[in-house]
């Protein structure tokens, strides 16, 4: 996937098993603005239901790749 600046949300998943057979999701490598990366789950649908929307402070700093 091409790098991209991207504003990202993160949220908090009620049924993270659900996603695992969503056309709208795909699992990203994610670097953190500390220098870590983390997978994550990135959702193409912009207004899931599955979402528990709260403020976080880890805030991704670029999105490396979706598989």
């Amino acid at each position: 996937m091409q790098n991209e600046n991207t504003k990202l949300k993160i949220v908090r998943l009620q049924d993270p098993s659900l996603c695992a057979s969503c056309r709208f999701a795909a699992v990203a490598n994610v670097e953190m603005e500390d220098g870590s990366s983390r997978r994550m789950l990135h959702c193409k649908r912009l207004d899931c239901d599955n979402w528990q929307t709260e403020d976080s402070a880890d805030i991704p700093k670029q999105l490396f790749e979706a598989e």
